[in-house]
């Protein structure tokens, strides 16, 4: 059959496996089966939003977010990033200047790239409200999610969406966490913003692009290995961030010790 959303087997696994990770309820019919965490991103701008909205990014942030949003045809503003996460009241400053047409913020929500910064609980509450006040959608990269030095103290963006008024993408994968060639990764929104993600032309022909590859994941998922091996990874690179931390101020330097993620 036609599995536009990726093979329920694996959406169901992966569900199993997030409910684990994150100490929250997961439903599978909430989850779809991307290539990485970009095509994620990427169906989301150019499914939601059309040329001549505007996006919002945090400044720094993950620069090849522009071309997808370049490539949908939006445009781009920059607000500033402050040490609890995006600062809103810079973006309700381009929201009201810009009336109507601010349609996506993408924000690195967890152990930001490049700064290691996670957006506090507080903040991603009053982001989800600003998006149904001013009608955009938020495109949550939470690339780094599982991979704490530390609890984060956050959940997923999508824990803080309405469900009546869905505006959340939040974008998961396994390529920060089992290596860079696996590309598999996910969306995890209420289905009303899920559905039309597989209306791209290259899926309604081809079908979801990772069914084999995602499979191939499923035994690493179910049978623990993997969640060892994050509790591996996340100890190693832990222990790497504080030496790099360490020697930045032997030098001198002050540095903002990440939680967790590849930024320091």
């Amino acid at each position: 059959g036609a599995y536009m959303l990726g093979h329920p087997k694996f959406r169901q696994g992966l569900a199993k496996f997030l409910e684990g990770q994150y100490g929250a309820p997961v439903d599978w019919k909430h989850l779809m089966s991307t290539v990485g965490a970009s095509m994620g991103t990427d169906l989301a701008m150019r499914v939601h939003c059309k040329p001549g909205d505007i996006c919002v990014v945090e400044e720094p942030t993950y620069f090849l977010s522009f071309t997808m949003a370049r490539n949908a045809g939006m445009e781009l503003r920059g607000v500033p990033i402050c040490p609890d996460g995006i600062d809103l009241d810079a973006l309700e400053k381009v929201c009201e200047e810009c009336k109507g047409k601010v349609k996506m913020v993408y924000t690195v929500s967890v152990h930001h790239n490049p700064t290691g910064i996670t957006m506090s609980n507080e903040k991603r509450a009053k982001l989800i409200e600003m998006a149904k006040k001013y009608d955009f959608f938020v495109a949550s990269d939470e690339a780094y999610q599982l991979l704490n030095f530390e609890p984060s103290g956050v959940k997923p963006m999508f824990y803080h969406d309405d469900p009546e008024n869905p505006k959340v993408f939040s974008i998961g994968t396994f390529s920060k966490l089992i290596g860079p060639g696996t590309k598999v990764g996910w969306v995890h929104a209420h289905e009303k913003l899920l559905k039309p993600l597989t209306s791209i032309g290259w899926i309604d022909s081809g079908n979801n692009p990772v069914i084999f590859s995602s499979m191939n994941l499923l035994h690493f998922m179910e049978s623990g290995a993997l969640a060892k091996h994050i509790e591996m990874v996340s100890k190693d690179l832990g222990e790497r961030a504080k030496l790099i931390c360490k020697k930045i101020r032997d030098v001198g330097l002050e540095v903002r010790e990440p939680k967790g993620g590849y930024f320091v």
